[in-house]
């Protein structure tokens, strides 16, 4: 062995080289992102790496994507490496000067489902005590039932009825799973108590607590910077119509490592208590406009927002409230991802703030939402916990929320 390792250490020596060479330009790459928004006239922007950056060629546009308000110009620059090679190159869209208030408190959140979600299959117990499962195979944990024997459902109470009234008889569902719509016959059954059922757990509806990040002049608003998602399959549930509504804060179990802890608020349902409708649930945020009591009860700050080549490794803070009250904790940024694949885990933050490490173990379930700001800007917003540190979580980037 030590003799063919003599013989070819040269040619070892060059292929971990290359190796290394390669692992240092895809980390560099990392550093460098391909699309950028500039605000106003700004051009002093930098991007964490040892490059130099100079402005190739610019097109003009009517408008782009971007819910932002980009628009007018996309200035393509090169990026090169001691000056001289070109590595990577950086599409940047002017986009008109924004603020936003920065809010920072926990509401409460309603979702009624466009239709009746599938949770579970089970078995059941007929009447001669055999058991059966008569939706095994038919149906599967997030199909959504949307019509029964071609009649359209929107609750489950609906879709108890139609059981209820078949007497026995086979039902045609109409499902949609996943981009698919598929007609499927089922056959209720009969159990020991006389009810006819399918042997499925369904729900038309979800409500939790989470942290509003921002609003806008017109009252406009965004929440979460993650959607509202089933807790075991982890699809994005489509919703039909949505409220905030007021909450008291009861209480917070505090995170440990392995086990994220959680806020546990009472929401007050009523016309009186409802701050505004949920327009969009989206894999960035729930959407929607908040109504005039509640834009007055929200006014805060005003900030600035920074685009993400303006976040820096650097100290920021987190705003949260608690009864009305929006509290500041310091927090350290780690890492930047500027093309994540999942948006709401654009950078990661460990907390330095120790009250907060004291009083709620670091991030807890219920923070999501809270805005972070960084250098007198609005940067972006808590979305995740780390489940075996609580003290570090995932942020999303504040512009990936405004282009829902």
């Amino acid at each position: 062995m030590l003799a063919w390792y003599q013989k070819n250490r040269k040619h070892m020596a060059f292929f971990y080289g290359v190796i290394y060479m390669v692992s240092c330009y895809l980390m560099l790459l990392s550093y460098i992102p391909t699309e950028i928004t500039v605000a106003g006239d700004a051009a002093d922007w930098t991007v964490d790496a040892p490059v130099t950056i100079e402005a190739s060629h610019q097109k003009q546009v009517l408008a782009t994507d971007k819910a932002s308000d980009a628009k007018g110009t996309i200035q393509t620059y090169q990026c090169k490496l001691f000056g001289v090679i070109p590595i990577a190159s950086i599409q940047a869209t002017k986009a008109e000067e924004q603020s936003v208030t920065a809010v920072g408190q926990p509401v409460g959140i309603y979702l009624k489902m466009k239709h009746v979600y599938v949770v579970g299959i089970k078995e059941l117990t007929d009447q001669e005590g055999n058991t059966v499962n008569p939706c095994n195979y038919i149906l599967q944990e997030g199909d959504y039932i949307v019509a029964v024997d071609g009649s359209e459902i929107t609750s489950k109470e609906q879709l108890q009825r139609k059981i209820e009234q078949c007497s026995g008889a086979s039902l045609v569902l109409t499902v949609q799973r996943n981009e698919q719509t598929m007609d499927v016959q089922v056959q209720p059954v009969q159990t020991t108590d006389g009810a006819y059922k399918l042997g499925v757990w369904v729900k038309d509806d979800i409500a939790g607590v989470g942290t509003l990040t921002y609003m806008k002049e017109d009252g406009t608003y965004g929440a979460l910077g993650h959607g509202i998602s089933d807790s075991s399959t982890g699809d994005l549930l489509r919703m039909g119509h949505g409220c905030l509504y007021e909450t008291d804060i009861m209480g917070v179990t505090p995170s440990s490592i392995g086990s994220p802890g959680e806020i546990t608020g009472l929401i007050s349902y009523g016309n009186s208590t409802r701050l505004g409708d949920v327009k969009r649930n989206t894999s960035v945020g729930i959407f929607g406009e908040l109504n005039s009591v509640a834009m007055a009860s929200f006014q805060g700050q005003e900030y600035p927002i920074a685009y993400k080549q303006e976040i820096q490794r650097d100290s920021a803070t987190i705003l949260f409230g608690e009864e009305g009250q929006v509290a500041s904790y310091q927090i350290m940024i780690d890492q930047i991802d500027y093309d994540p694949k999942e948006a709401n885990k654009s950078f990661v933050f460990h907390v330095t703030e120790k009250s907060l490490i004291d009083q709620m173990g670091g991030i807890v379930q219920g923070m999501s939402g809270s805005p972070i700001i960084q250098n007198g800007k609005l940067i972006g917003a808590v979305t995740h916990v780390f489940v075996n540190d609580p003290t570090k979580g995932y942020g999303i980037f504040i512009e990936s929320m405004l282009e829902p």
